[in-house]
């Protein structure tokens, strides 16, 4: 008679009891096997040697990065004696800091000063050549530290572990941005501009965005600026900013180039900080090689702290902007991004993918609640906006503000970029050179970066609903302002490549990368005598087509990839107990037999 497998009555006493089984010994019912069986078999649990990946990621990573110190040091010489006739912060930081000489391994021995000649490139600068050698391992090492973060985030971390990795990278860009800190060459002078407008509000109280600095008597920093330099196009919250800079450092030079340092320092230090936490909510198994990508990459260190550009404080709004976007703090999350683009104009097509990813988080509250949400936010908008614009209103007015944003999203000049070098190119096409000649024009040229712009925009518009995808479409729009510009600077990568990482997509972050390791060759061509005006067809071109290859070619693998994993046959599995047939079972016992 067929009965239930599970009822208890059919059981013996002795099937029932608890019987001690001793080591080694197996249950008569138990196919025996003997030892090289089961040490062939591979679904047991097979005994491993203890490994500690995390521990030798630590050690390689604290390698790597003592000798990015060691590296960052040896630019101490070249960054003095490459670009001598524009080396304006050197006089300034050797009579503040003597010991900076100390460093200068270039005059130890002779054999030293003949390195420069290993490079290829023959430029009458004393030191560019083995600086752009130098940056360039830098950045390799930097590649190398990133392979070694992503491949220890696929093991299982403990939280103690992972303490430890973050102070680890964080400590090592403390001490890297210690190193540029004290840098003893300067090519920019857009720190000596920000400190130009500050004096102008300061010392001689006059409205910055209506005075040329040409017309002011005993200028301090006349000698350090360009001749030919107009009022602000800065927003007004960075105008703010500088005050606080001009007015303890007073009448130092000196101390203006070091106090905007230290704040390039302190913000590089919190931009990383906040894209760490970031990523461990946005995708975890990636904060750590993407803060390492950003808190030692070479391009960040000498653009933002070096070269002191004020892009770092507009990075640093966006990332307290979405960290509190994480936390439901979706309020101070809008005022941090309404006060990035307050400092530059160009954050406004940012602040429109925020909307939208906020529009789609207010959905879930009732009627009532969520006008009044909207009413306040766009009341508090105003009035930050009002408040930050009153105190240079009088000469300037609405048409100096149109006249601003329109300056930063269309610019008034055409350098470095592609279209500069369409422009000069020589080489025209043999059937058509009217045409080429038409689009290359900065007006047209102009127009299709904004059409390709507004496509990009409409497109995150349409496709946004959370915060990953506003900073990917954002990465994406600010990637493409870069490219199709025609005005192009090398630190115009650092706003799209910290978008570019925080998004954590592997395909963006690997062409912001590669436009990095152009605007490191866009900085060796302003190192050079005469400026190479067609440089965009090695900074931004070759990336292109790098990026362009590299994602055919791990696309075509894939598939090829997947197609061989599909042909190859299944191994054969250990025989297992099979269920009988659902018919073939055996019926549930009724109530009547229990």
């Amino acid at each position: 008679m067929n009965q239930y497998p599970g009822y208890s009555p059919s059981r013996s006493l002795r099937a029932r009891r608890t019987q001690p089984a001793l080591p080694g010994i197996t249950s008569p019912t138990t196919p025996i096997m003997t030892q090289v069986q089961l040490s062939q078999r591979t679904d047991l649990p097979q005994p491993t040697i203890k490994k500690r990946p995390v521990r030798r990621a630590q050690w390689r990573l604290l390698l790597l990065g003592l000798l990015l110190v060691l590296l960052y040091l040896a630019l101490y010489p070249l960054f003095a004696g490459a670009a001598l006739n524009r080396a304006y912060a050197r006089p300034l930081l050797m009579d503040a800091f003597p010991w900076l000489s100390h460093f200068y391994w270039t005059a130890w021995t002779p054999v030293a000063r003949g390195l420069n000649h290993i490079a290829p490139f023959n430029t009458s600068t004393a030191y560019a050549n083995l600086l752009l050698v130098f940056l360039a391992i830098a950045f390799g090492i930097l590649l190398i530290a990133a392979r070694v973060a992503s491949r220890v985030a696929r093991e299982r971390i403990s939280p103690g572990e992972m303490r430890l990795l973050f102070c680890i990278i964080l400590l090592l860009a403390a001490l890297f941005s210690l190193i540029f800190l004290f840098a003893p060459a300067i090519i920019s002078q857009d720190a000596f501009l920000y400190a130009l407008y500050g004096r102008m509000v300061t010392v001689y109280h006059v409205n910055p965005y209506v005075t040329v600095p040409g017309t002011l008597p005993a200028n301090l920093l006349h000698n350090l600026v360009p001749q030919s330099v107009g009022p602000a196009s800065y927003g007004p919250l960075w105008i703010d900013t500088t005050l606080a800079v001009v007015i303890p450092a007073r009448d130092s030079v000196a101390n203006i180039l070091i106090d905007f340092r230290l704040l390039a320092l302190a913000a590089h230090l919190a931009n990383a900080f906040l894209i760490w936490h970031i990523l461990a909510r946005l995708r975890p198994e990636a904060r750590i090689a993407g803060t390492l990508l950003y808190a030692w990459n070479p391009v960040v260190l000498l653009l933002g702290i070096a070269e002191m550009h004020y892009d770092l404080f507009v990075i640093l709004f966006i990332l307290l902007a979405a960290f509190f976007y994480q936390r439901k703090a979706f309020l101070l999350g809008w005022v941090c991004l309404l006060l990035a683009t307050l400092m530059n104009a160009l954050v406004l097509l940012l602040l429109l993918l925020f909307m939208r990813a906020l529009w789609k988080e207010s959905r879930a509250m009732l009627g009532g609640h969520r006008f009044l949400w909207w009413v306040s936010i766009l009341g508090l908008s105003a009035v930050i906006v009002v408040l930050a614009y009153y105190p240079y209103w009088r000469g300037w007015g609405l048409a100096g503000v149109e006249k601003q944003i329109r300056s930063a999203f269309v610019p008034d000049m055409v350098l470095n970029s592609l279209d500069a070098a369409v422009i000069h190119l020589r080489v025209w096409s043999t059937g058509s050179p009217a045409a080429i000649a038409w689009i290359a024009s900065p007006l047209t040229w102009s127009i299709i970066a904004a059409v390709v712009i507004a496509i990009l925009l409409l497109l995150g518009l349409w496709l946004v609903e959370n915060l990953e995808f506003a900073l990917l479409f954002g990465s994406w729009i600010y990637l493409a302002a870069l490219v199709l510009s025609p005005l192009y600077q090398p630190w115009f990568i650092l706003l799209p490549l910290t978008l570019a990482i925080c998004s954590a997509n592997t395909r963006t972050t690997l062409l912001a990368l590669l436009l990095a390791a152009g605007a490191l060759l866009s900085y060796y061509f302003s190192l050079w005598p005469q400026p190479w005006v067609s440089q965009a067809l090695v900074n931004i071109g070759p990336p292109l087509l790098i990026w362009g290859w590299t994602l055919f070619f791990t696309s075509t693998w894939r598939m090829t990839h997947a197609q061989n994993s599909e042909q190859v046959p299944a191994v054969k599995s250990s025989p297992r107990f099979s269920r009988p047939p659902w018919l073939s079972r055996p019926s549930w016992p009724s109530a009547r037999r229990r």
